[in-house]
């Protein structure tokens, strides 16, 4: 397995660096659409957009604006979507923790991913917390600042993996990247893996891949540069280029109920 440390060790490194810039990269959907599955045949999950990513970071916005009006911080928390497994038999779910501050920078955002075995009652509890590196904490002590979020993205067709954004980052700056938190029925959590190449500053984690379902796909960037390039990773960190590959997603999403509240 490759160490989560590099991917954040660059992240640490770009803010420590002076990088203040606003700009921040669209994060994940809160909700989405159920789909009506075929006999027989997994349902499979439309991939994000751009625009649907973009909610998450809708909603701090607006959280931000309201803790700059009380001039004060205030704390506000979210769940996410259900996403089901394509027989229904696990569902996962996170609760999003953000404490806005007047000060950008000084903001935090946390999750708890929950996967539930229906069958049999069992749950599992994520703190997304302590997924992040000591050696990284070490580095920020008050924690402000910090992001590190673990979003569910969608199942595997054979329904025993779930696929998850570890989001990664820290507030005011420009540098944030995704890396892929795997979980796998009767296992656990088996694999955190990010493209391992050198040339970019951040990657957005899409989905499995379609040649190659072991493995899963990033979009990964230079900042000022459109181009997007595709990358195939496996649980053990090998990354390879794969631009003709198409991310795939299985289950079903059922919006979460309530809504952002403080």
């Amino acid at each position: 397995m490759v160490s989560r440390f590099a991917a954040w060790q660059l992240v640490l490194t770009s803010f420590l660096g002076g990088i203040g810039m606003a700009g921040m990269v669209a994060l994940a959907t809160i909700a989405q659409s159920p789909r009506t599955p075929l006999p027989d045949q997994p349902v499979e999950i439309p991939v994000e957009t751009p625009e649907q990513r973009s909610s998450l970071w809708q909603w701090i916005e607006q959280s931000h604006a309201a803790a700059v009006r009380a001039k004060k911080p205030l704390r506000f928390s979210q769940k996410t979507a259900q996403y089901f497994s394509p027989h229904k038999r696990y569902v996962a779910q996170a609760t999003l923790y953000l404490t806005a501050h007047p000060e950008a920078h000084r903001q935090q955002l946390l999750s708890v991913l929950e996967i539930t075995d229906r069958q049999t009652g069992t749950r599992q509890r994520f703190d997304s917390l302590k997924e992040v590196p000591r050696e990284f904490l070490a580095e920020i002590p008050s924690k402000e600042g910090l992001i590190a979020a673990l979003v569910p993205l969608g199942w595997s067709q054979t329904e025993d993996r779930l696929l998850v954004r570890q989001i990664s980052g820290l507030f005011a700056t420009d540098l944030i990247s995704d890396s892929a938190w795997i979980w796998q029925a009767g296992v656990g959590h088996v694999a955190t893996v990010y493209p391992t190449v050198d040339e970019y500053d951040f990657a957005t984690l899409l989905g499995w891949s379609t040649t190659h379902p072991q493995r899963v796909l990033f979009q990964t960037q230079v900042m000022g540069n459109p181009k997007v390039t595709i990358w195939a990773v496996d649980t053990q960190g090998s990354t390879q280029l794969a631009q003709s590959d198409r991310p795939r997603l299985y289950g079903t999403i059922l919006p979460a109920t309530a809504s952002a509240h403080r």
